[in-house]
């Protein structure tokens, strides 16, 4: 009986292949156990400070706790978000964290674009200003908080004194203690804080552009206004809708910056959910109740970031 030879190949290869296999199977195996050292670190800091900080609070939010003796914690289920619906100030953070979301957001996305597009002209001193406009990034929250909060004071600040030195001193006043001044001033702040972060992003992409294509649109009669509409921005969609959503998630963590400066007043005129949720849970004592508010931001920031990357993430950019 003759073997074709296909069937020859095939058996003579087959335990070539086989071993292959094997070898290959092994090269993963090593390579996942030399990986190990290195990821374990990660993995453990990942593990202790966000999963069980975050299961710890989903729990939470389903009981009754005063935080000081663990046999005290009373399951309730969902009564704690039940009791969100008569509780005027969780609507009243919330409502600030959207005002906070929306003017933040704008003000940091638009500055960092607009100073992007201004230093890639290649202005004289554009590295120094590079530096000097990340710097406010790198500051700590807390620092940021007490340097302006002794700024703006009514009588310790300096804002004041130079308003009236200048001639404006009828918008000098207690800024932090105006309800109508407090939230703006808190997103300036903040605005301040976190553009230059963004601002680099928008560089990184602007330097992938192919410079031809500007030269073409020069070439082709197009000025500066016109290559940045046309050729810039379209090409910037990704980066900028990462932006918007990396801004937005940024703003909804918001809680330094509000604690250090008003700790949510003056008259709950500057409370965030995350002030809140501080103060029900380690002033009030009602942590179950406190947990249960921190969990509805984390369902607004999943909601936003599963809409920005599903629904409205533009195409890949060539």
């Amino acid at each position: 009986m003759r073997v074709s030879p296909a069937v020859q190949e095939t058996a003579t290869s087959s335990p070539v292949a086989h071993s292959a296999a094997q070898s290959s199977l092994l090269y993963r195996g090593r390579a996942w156990i030399l990986a190990i050292p290195f990821l374990a670190p990660a993995i453990i800091f990942y593990t202790l400070f966000l999963i069980v900080p975050l299961v710890g609070t989903l729990l939470l939010s389903l009981t009754e706790w005063s935080g000081f003796n663990f046999a005290d914690i009373r399951f309730v289920g969902l009564e704690n978000f039940r009791l969100m619906g008569r509780d005027e100030i969780f609507w009243l953070s919330l409502r600030h964290n959207l005002i906070f979301l929306g003017g933040a957001v704008a003000l940091k996305t638009t500055v960092a674009l607009a100073l992007a597009l201004a230093l890639e002209q290649r202005i004289p001193f554009t590295n120094l200003f590079r530096g000097v406009f990340l710097m406010p990034t790198v500051i700590s929250l807390v620092v940021v908080g007490v340097v302006f909060r002794l700024a703006l004071s009514p009588s310790l600040g300096l804002i004041n004194p130079f308003l009236q030195a200048v001639g404006l001193g009828r918008f000098a006043g207690d800024f932090l203690g105006n309800p109508n001044r407090a939230l703006p001033i808190l997103i300036l702040i903040d605005t301040w804080h976190g553009f230059g972060l963004y601002m680099f992003l928008f560089i990184a992409r602007l330097a992938a552009i192919n410079y031809e294509l500007h030269e073409a649109a020069f070439v082709d009669g197009a000025n500066l206004i016109q290559d940045i509409r046309h050729i810039t921005l379209p090409l910037m969609k990704g980066t900028l809708m990462m932006v918007l959503l990396l801004a937005a998630i940024d703003s909804l963590k918001l809680f330094a910056t509000v604690y250090v400066m008003t700790k949510g007043g003056p008259g709950h005129s500057t409370e965030v959910l995350s002030t809140w949720a501080y103060f029900q849970a380690f002033t009030a004592n009602k942590v179950g109740y406190g947990s249960a508010i921190l969990v509805v931001l984390l369902l607004i920031t999943f909601v936003l970031a599963y809409l920005q990357v599903t629904r409205f993430q533009p195409r890949e950019e060539d």
